[in-house]
C-alpha cells in the first residue's frame, strides 16, 4: 500500500499493523497476491506469530516457515506501510526453480507449493500437549499442522456399477478444489461452477472402471460429495477447456457473493457448518490467467 493510502474516512493508514503492501520486483504480482492472501488468513497469522511457535521455529531447520514468519513480522509487527518480500521470493525460487525467474507464473501452483512446504516444515516442531495457539476442534496428531487443520478437506466418491449393482466408496483429501466453468455461458456464478463439479458423472466406453466385485470393466455412475468441509475453502477456476482437439480459454464472467453455502454438496455423514464468508481473491488478467478464490468458513470460533 502506498504511503498516501487512505481509508474511506480519510484517515491515513500508514504504520497500522497488518496494513502493509508488498513491493513488486519484476513480474512478481502473482507471488505478492498469494502472500497477501495468506498473510490475511488470521488463524494462520495468529498461530505463526505466537511466541511459543516462534521460539520452536528458532530451534529447528525450518527455512520456509522461518522466512514466512519473518514476513509476517514485517507486516503485522513492523512500522512500514510496505515491504519487499525479497527473502520469500529467493527462498521459493531456490526450492522450486520454476519460480526463480522474472516471468509470470501460475498463482494456484505457487499457493499449493507454499502450503505444502509450510506444512512439511511445521511437522518438525515438537510441542508438549496442546500446540501454541491451538483452538478447540483442531487436531494435534504428529502429521497435522495448522496448515492441514485449516486448509485440508475430504471428498467422498460413491461409484455405482450399472450392470452388477455393486457400489464402491472412496475418499480423497484436498487443499484446493479446481472447478470447471460451464461452457457456452457468458455469465455464471460460483455456485454454478460448484454444481458442475459435484454433478453425477457416468463412466462409459474407454472410461469404464473395473468393478472390485466381479473383476470386469463396467459402466458406472460416480457421485462426488464433500465429506469434510475444510475450515478455509480455496477454490480455483479452470479457465481452459477443450474444444475438439484444441484448448480454449473460457472467458465467462464468474460472479460470487460474500456468502457461500455448500450444504447442497455435503455427504450424509458430513459434520460442521457449511457457510463460508469470502475474504480473499486472486485474479490474474492475462491470456494464461487462472482465478482462485479463498473463502473462510464461518465456524463457531468466529472465523
Amino acid at each position: 500500500m502506498a504511503n498516501d493510502a487512505q481509508n474511506s474516512s480519510g484517515w491515513m493508514l500508514q504504520n497500522k499493523p497488518g496494513v502493509c503492501g508488498l513491493d513488486n520486483s519484476g513480474n512478481s504480482c502473482y507471488l505478492n497476491a498469494v502472500l497477501q492472501c495468506l498473510c490475511s488468513t488470521m488463524p494462520l497469522v495468529e498461530h505463526l506469530l505466537n511466541q511459543d511457535t516462534r521460539q520452536e521455529l528458532a530451534k529447528c531447520k525450518c527455512r520456509v516457515a522461518q522466512v514466512f514468519v519473518r514476513l509476517l513480522e514485517k507486516m503485522w509487527l513492523g512500522s512500514s506501510s510496505s515491504c519487499a518480500p525479497v527473502e520469500a521470493r529467493s527462498m521459493l525460487g531456490s526450492i522450486y526453480p520454476q519460480f526463480d525467474n522474472h516471468t509470470q507464473q501460475d498463482a494456484q501452483e505457487l499457493l499449493l507449493h507454499l502450503l505444502n512446504a509450510l506444512h512439511e516444515d511445521l511437522k518438525k516442531l515438537h510441542f508438549s500437549g496442546q500446540q501454541p495457539g491451538e483452538r478447540p476442534g483442531l487436531s494435534s496428531t504428529a502429521e497435522s499442522t495448522i496448515v492441514s487443520d485449516l486448509f485440508e478437506g475430504q471428498l467422498s466418491y460413491l461409484t455405482h456399477f450399472l450392470r452388477c449393482g455393486h457400489q464402491a466408496h472412496n475418499g480423497q483429501t484436498f487443499t484446493v478444489l479446481s472447478l470447471p466453468i460451464p461452457k457456452g455461458n457468458k455469465k455464471c456464478s460460483i455456485q454454478d461452477c460448484l454444481s458442475l463439479f459435484f454433478e453425477e458423472t457416468f463412466l462409459t466406453g474407454a472410461e469404464q472402471s473395473v468393478c472390485s466385485a466381479c473383476g470386469r470393466r463396467r459402466e458406472a455412475a460416480v457421485q462426488t460429495r464433500l465429506d469434510k468441509p475444510p475450515e478455509i475453502l480455496v477454490l480455483h477456476l479452470k479457465r481452459f477447456g477443450c474444444k475438439g482437439k484444441s484448448q480454449v480459454k473460457l472467458s465467462a464472467n464468474v460472479s460470487f457473493s460474500m456468502e457461500l453455502d455448500v450444504a447442497p454438496f455435503l455427504s450424509s455423514s458430513a459434520r460442521g457448518v457449511s457457510s463460508y464468508h469470502l475474504y480473499a481473491v486472486v485474479q490474474r488478467k492475462y491470456d494464461t490467467a487462472r482465478a482462485q478464490q479463498g473463502i473462510n468458513q464461518e465456524a463457531a470460533n468466529g472465523y
